[in-house]
């Protein structure tokens, strides 16, 4: 499969965003156009998780962190399909940060520099319409006050979960 930038930077990032899982047991499973499917295992606990970069980050030139979009499985906690966004930055924790795929929306809770979906039934319909779309808007608002704006292309999303789904039964 052909790997964009975006993924490129995705792969190569990996173990610096995930540092709290020992970089032995971190594995690259497979690319999936703009998404990446890993896995991690240590003594009888495994997850899985899709991970994708923005494709287009605004505004240009706010100094962020590292920005990525995850759809993570535990299979012993039985969780499946749970969405979390680093966004980059310690965000507004009054703001509402959002979630949309073309004219729907998912309301967002955020938690330091991180966004969640508080709503399994939310969190579910995000997912189906991840597979249907092109691409996936993120928005929130950091503590100083800037807006920002993450657009996520969805191209491959479809395939990367169902290998997380596989690799995390």
């Amino acid at each position: 499969m052909k790997t964009s930038t975006a993924l490129t930077l995705i792969i190569g990032a990996a173990s610096a965003i995930i540092t709290t899982l020992p970089a032995q047991a971190l594995q690259l499973k497979e690319t999936y156009k703009d998404w990446a499917v890993y896995v991690h295992e240590k003594d009888s606990s495994k997850t899985c998780f899709a991970i994708s970069k923005p494709m287009n980050m605004l505004p240009k030139g706010v100094n962020r962190g590292d920005v990525f979009f995850y759809v993570s499985s535990w299979p012993g906690d039985k969780v499946n399909n749970e969405i979390s966004i680093k966004i980059g930055y310690p965000m507004d924790e009054d703001s509402a940060p959002s979630a949309s795929i073309g004219a729907n929306q998912y309301n967002l809770f955020a938690e330091g520099d991180k966004a969640f979906i508080a709503d399994e039934t939310v969190e579910i319909n995000l997912v189906k319409a991840m597979k249907k779309g092109s691409t996936l808007v993120i928005k929130g608002r950091s503590k100083r006050g800037t807006a920002t704006e993450d657009k996520y292309s969805l191209a491959g999303i479809s395939a990367a979960l169902k290998r997380v789904n596989a690799e995390c039964k």
